[in-house]
């Protein structure tokens, strides 16, 4: 009996530290070579944050970003709730740009049409000052690298009947490919799950987030116990991923709920260091 309880004591114990860990927000370093990069480019990712309110006026969260001194922020989706008051979000949206040049594309709660309409968010996101990508390309420059940034609308509305994808592929092709571009090609897209369609268009990097880092990890032995349409032990839950000939990052996100903790799960600014390939 004592040694039952004993263990009950000390699996509660890893838990609670496991939860109190996961609340601090973490910068997660990645960089990436190529021969289309002329000068380092910083990257931060920020994704399913789900309007959750980082301290007044989203302080903490905003000082992060200004901490990683990045040259521009990706925002692969779910930014906004579809039950969440939309302030958190808003609060977020309409002081982020000042740090850097933002790009965004949807997620599938921004999707849902509970709170505000797709068109709504999009129309929300761009008086904020921030690119809205939906099957769209920006070509810039930054200290002589230039970069191509794509997007393509989160596939909710027929991701739960479209088995054979087949509607996102047409998407896809309305974007066109970019196996012959010669700026270094980003694409922003929700659902990592799906990456093995975007690859097949020859992107550099492909930037999601929707997993939520699988939730609940072990360290060095679970990376994620589960995750949205991958299930479970999800195969693509959060860091870099290497899909056919693209890099794939999946950001762990920021959301914070409290029916659903994250267990060893820190919330995540992903940094992205693109740098000339020295062979």
């Amino acid at each position: 009996m004592k040694l039952a309880l004993l263990f009950l004591g000390l699996a509660a114990a890893y838990l609670l530290i496991g939860w109190l860990v996961s609340f601090p927000i973490r910068f997660q370093s990645y960089t990436l070579s190529s021969p289309k990069i002329k000068a380092p480019v910083r990257l931060a990712v920020v994704s399913d944050l789900h309007s959750t309110v980082y301290g007044p006026d989203q302080k903490r969260l905003l000082d992060k970003l200004r901490q990683s001194r990045c040259d521009l922020i990706l925002m692969p989706g779910d930014i906004i709730d579809d039950i969440k008051p939309l302030r958190g979000a808003e609060m977020f949206l309409d002081q982020v740009s000042a740090i850097a040049p933002c790009y965004y594309c949807t997620g599938n709660h921004e999707n849902i049409e509970t709170l505000i309409t797709l068109p709504e968010v999009k129309a929300r996101v761009r008086q904020a000052g921030i690119t809205v990508l939906d099957k769209t390309r920006e070509t810039i420059t930054i200290r002589g690298t230039r970069l191509t940034l794509c997007g393509v609308d989160d596939p909710r509305k027929y991701a739960y009947i479209d088995r054979d994808q087949q509607e996102e592929v047409q998407l896809m092709n309305e974007l066109g490919s970019m196996q012959d571009c010669p700026e270094y090609t980003i694409l922003l897209a929700h659902r990592p799950e799906r990456s093995p369609i975007y690859a097949q268009f020859g992107f550099d990097l492909i930037v999601s987030g929707h997993a939520h880092g699988g939730q609940v990890r072990i360290p060095g032995l679970i990376n994620g116990l589960f995750a949205p349409r991958q299930g479970w032990f999800p195969k693509r839950a959060g860091g870099l991923y290497r899909e056919q000939n693209s890099d794939l990052v999946v950001s762990r996100g920021l959301c914070q709920r409290w029916y659903l903790p994250r267990i060893y799960n820190p919330v995540e600014i992903p940094i992205i260091e693109l740098t000339p390939d020295s062979k």
